[in-house]
């Protein structure tokens, strides 16, 4: 119990640490492609330094796991460019109350692809979800449809990942035997990520970013900049890992309710390290939204189990 709470301290302290820094070096350095793909970088040196140093284990893969996490690492580039995005175009905490209808796109994208319709109860769960975002965005001061668009394009992409990343985790015992852990196959498909968005940021924002380097530089030291971006990427990479091994250690209901909490804690944080202000409305909205996404894991987990113990009848 105590290792577990520890990984959520450092799982929330990395989360908000990530945020912080993303935002500051997007106002620093407004190139949020460059910066989202240096995001990504910072895994190969984190994971390349544990293998290297026999920390951990370097995992063996076949081409059928290569196949099945390149999927996972498009739909990974994709989610995390599209927070990248939202974010600096406007407030963190409007990108957070956005992405809270993740849920909604995990209930229509399960049934589309896995045949695994939701019943009545979980789906009226998505009611208060999209009714507190709707009332959050209608007057949100920080309000951009780059912002409001590149966090539902991370809403759908990250959903889809999660069907993907069940698929490939399905055969434990073989991962296992390859060395494939949670850990490792983030790792993997970070690096794999990072690689396949170079050239996408290059095509983005190579020419633009070569025309006003002097610029750039002049404005913020070049070393002010290094450090700028491998901070955002170390706290990008190790609250990921920390968020899988604190999951990974509780059931459907504390999952739920540390997601929720999350949430929660990223957006006064933001709030108070930018001295941002939410609208009364945006507020109202958000707390629904927040709450819905709770009530959400909650319904789907009682139903799940009222499934499970008619089965064992």
């Amino acid at each position: 119990l105590h290792v577990t709470g520890f990984y959520i301290v450092l799982w929330y302290a990395l989360n908000v640490g990530y945020n912080v820094f993303n935002k500051r070096t997007c106002n620093t350095f407004p190139y949020p492609w460059t910066v989202g793909t240096l995001s990504l970088g910072a895994g190969l040196v984190y994971a390349l330094a544990l293998w290297g140093s026999g920390t951990r284990r370097v995992p063996s893969l076949e081409s059928s796991d290569l196949s099945k996490l390149l999927v996972i690492a498009v739909l990974h580039s994709i989610g995390h460019f599209g927070a990248v995005i939202s974010m600096s175009a406007g407030a963190v905490s409007f990108t957070h109350i956005v992405k809270a209808a993740e849920p909604v796109f995990s209930t229509i994208l399960s049934g589309i692809i896995m045949g695994d319709w939701a019943p009545w109860q979980v789906n009226a769960t998505l009611i208060p979800i999209v009714a507190g975002v709707a009332l959050a965005s209608a007057k949100e001061l920080s309000f951009t449809w780059a912002a409001f668009g590149g966090a539902m394009i991370s809403n759908l992409a990250f959903a889809l990942r999660s069907i993907y990343m069940k698929r490939a985790m399905k055969d434990k015992e073989a991962n296992a035997a390859k060395g494939l852990t949670t850990a490792n196959l983030y790792a993997v498909y970070t690096i794999m990520a990072f690689v396949l968005s170079i050239p996408v940021a290059v095509a983005m924002e190579g020419a633009d970013l070569v025309a006003n380097w002097s610029l750039v530089t002049a404005q913020t030291p070049v070393s002010q900049l290094a450090r700028l971006n491998f901070l955002t990427g170390i706290f990008f990479y190790l609250y990921n890992e920390f968020a899988s091994l604190a999951l990974g250690n509780l059931n459907a209901v504390a999952h739920a309710v540390c997601n929720t909490v999350k949430r929660v804690v990223i957006m006064v944080a933001i709030n108070i390290a930018f001295q941002q202000s939410m609208s009364n409305q945006a507020m109202l909205g958000s707390a629904i939204a927040i709450g819905g996404t709770l009530l959400y894991a909650l319904v789907k987990d009682m139903v799940t189990k009222r499934k499970a113990a008619k089965k064992d009848e």
